[in-house]
């Protein structure tokens, strides 16, 4: 061998390193460029599950939001329905306290005339008829769903035991909705 035979050996094993170091490099830029690429795709999975995710959360918080809605319109109408037995309740007591003040002008006025009529020349004057005929009907309530007879009693100013008399009531007798309780002896 010569030295022109190491020499071309020399530039030939070069040329082989420079073109497997080529080859290498472009093995290297075609790996590195598809671990970019499998890096980009990751990110976008990462984002496009992040978007979901708060996408699903907000759903989900809708969900439970319009549930608490449903529990509170329960609430409402559970409400309504005691304001509007309040409603009734507070409609009876004025009916109530209206007969009461009626009674009481009735009342009065029957002293008032009474007086009048002492002090009158006339000491014999009759009472009108209408009063009369007033006193001689027999008072009447008629039972109302969810009365009892303490509620009766107060709402006519009576006793309990003024009502059992009245209606021959026993301790244990059960009154009804409809049921017709004398208010007087």
């Amino acid at each position: 061998m010569t030295d022109k035979n190491i020499i071309w050996r020399d530039n030939y094993s070069r040329d082989n390193e420079n073109e497997g170091s080529k080859h290498k490099r472009l093995e290297n830029a075609a790996y590195e460029a598809a671990i970019e690429e499998n890096r980009r795709n990751h990110a976008r999975f990462v984002k496009i599950s992040a978007a979901a995710f708060i996408i699903l959360a907000a759903l989900l918080a809708i969900l439970i939001f319009r549930g608490s809605n449903f529990a509170d319109d329960n609430r409402v109408a559970a409400i309504e329905k005691k304001l509007d037995r309040l409603e009734d309740e507070f409609i009876a007591l004025k009916v109530y306290i209206a007969s009461k003040l009626d009674q009481a002008i009735k009342e009065m006025e029957r002293e008032r005339q009474s007086l009048l009529t002492q002090n009158s020349s006339e000491e014999n004057v009759p009472a009108p008829a209408q009063e009369a005929q007033d006193e001689k009907k027999p008072k009447v309530h008629k039972v109302l769903p969810g009365e009892s007879l303490a509620r009766i009693s107060r709402y006519h100013g009576l006793t309990i035991q003024q009502l059992r008399e009245y209606n021959n009531l026993g301790p244990d007798s059960v009154i009804h909705p409809g049921d017709e309780l004398k208010l007087t002896p």
